[in-house]
């Protein structure tokens, strides 16, 4: 899914911090970007003890599965929300039957000023969004991304550390800390993307995974890793990463299979590049070259509901309400006929980004900024429904 975020930063949580969806075309990635956090913040993260951990409980499961299961990206620590609106998000997705959210946390907000300390705020903050995704019955897929100026030299936050074992002490830490709060674990977003990861680095971002996959293991030996969700269905780039030596340190695939045109229907037959829903086929037979056919793919994408402007670029078309709900239906029901080594179906957003003024970063979401829901809604809720139980 892209995170489902894109470049540019900008504030999104309640103290200072980031957050931004932008790129040359649509992705799915969420960016929460602590951008000010430690030069505000510095004297009272530092001063702040080691946060304990807390005791492990498990999040409440829904009481049935269906292929692919669906999963819808959050930006839940965003500063457009207040408590009460993300009650109310979480209320109206758990009645469609949503039990599986995808939100994007800011390594900086954890440890913005260094290695060994944790900031009391940022850490309960988390904490308390994770709980009310937990008592809502939803299990979060957490994407931990962007760095803390003091762990690369103040290069930027999409640049990765200058010692990757300064990322894979975090990701212990928070593994353990959550347990099976959290349904999984996504090291970085669209790394193949320069918006997120600066120099889109194969060799680099596998070094990361390599660091970070037995630290999340020793966490929680249960836990699921999952590979940063490209930016579109990027098998070349994904044969870069294997060469590199990045199998067997990750559980999970994750694409974000965006349309290009972007209102094209996900049916579109794969015309051989990667801006085509249907060419993550080509990273499934990928992986089944590589030895791992048998590991799940999670894919996605979204569809922003706008009128087109004047010259509309093609990566930036919008389409009708009532065509986003079609289009989410036809992905579901292709991955069903044909693909059961789709695992899960990413849908990008929740909301439409109300603060933000691009016509069309800010319409993609399941429900209106004032909260409404879409038709697209509906369609996921049919789409979710248990199987009949058997005469």
């Amino acid at each position: 899914m892209r995170s489902w975020m894109r470049s540019h930063s900008r504030a999104a949580t309640v103290r200072p911090g980031g957050a931004a969806r932008r790129g040359v075309r649509l992705s799915l990635t969420t960016i929460v970007a602590c951008v000010a956090v430690v030069a505000t913040f510095a004297g009272t993260a530092s001063a702040s003890p080691q946060v304990p951990l807390r005791q492990r409980s498990a999040a409440t499961a829904p009481t049935y599965r269906l292929d692919p299961e669906i999963l819808v990206q959050w930006h839940g620590m965003w500063s457009y929300y207040t408590d009460e609106q993300r009650e109310q998000v979480l209320t109206t997705l758990q009645q469609a039957n949503i039990h599986l959210l995808r939100m994007d946390v800011a390594w900086p907000m954890l440890q913005p000023v260094n290695g060994s300390t944790y900031d009391a705020w940022g850490v309960s903050f988390l904490d308390r969004v994770i709980d009310m995704m937990n008592a809502h019955g939803m299990s979060p897929q957490i994407t931990l991304w962007l760095t803390p100026g003091w762990a690369n030299d103040n290069q930027g936050e999409r640049v990765l550390p200058s010692n990757v074992a300064d990322y894979a002490r975090v990701a212990q830490w928070a593994a353990h800390r959550y347990g099976n709060k959290v349904e999984a674990w996504e090291v970085w977003n669209e790394p193949n993307s320069d918006n997120f990861l600066f120099g889109a680095d194969p060799v680099a971002y596998t070094r990361l995974l390599q660091a970070a996959y037995p630290a999340f293991k020793a966490g929680d030996p249960a836990t699921t890793v999952v590979f940063g969700g490209t930016q579109y269905n990027d098998a070349p780039w994904i044969a870069r990463c294997y060469a590199a030596g990045v199998k067997g340190y990750f559980d999970v695939m994750a694409t974000h299979s965006y349309q290009a045109p972007s209102n094209e229907s996900p049916l579109t037959p794969d015309d051989g590049t990667i801006w085509k829903f249907t060419h993550v086929v080509a990273v499934h037979n990928l992986m089944v070259a590589q030895g791992d056919g048998g590991k799940s793919i999670w894919t996605g994408m979204g569809y922003s509901t706008h009128v087109d402007p004047p010259d509309t670029p093609n990566w930036r078309r919008g389409v009708t309400e009532a065509t986003q709900a079609l289009y989410y239906k036809q992905a579901v029901s292709l991955i069903r006929r044909q693909w059961p080594w789709i695992g899960k179906f990413g849908v990008y957003v929740a909301r439409d980004e109300d603060v933000s003024a691009d016509f069309h970063e800010r319409h993609f979401g399941l429900l209106r900024a004032d909260l409404s829901p879409k038709p697209a809604l509906a369609t996921l809720r049919l789409l979710t429904r248990p199987p009949p139980a058997s005469p």
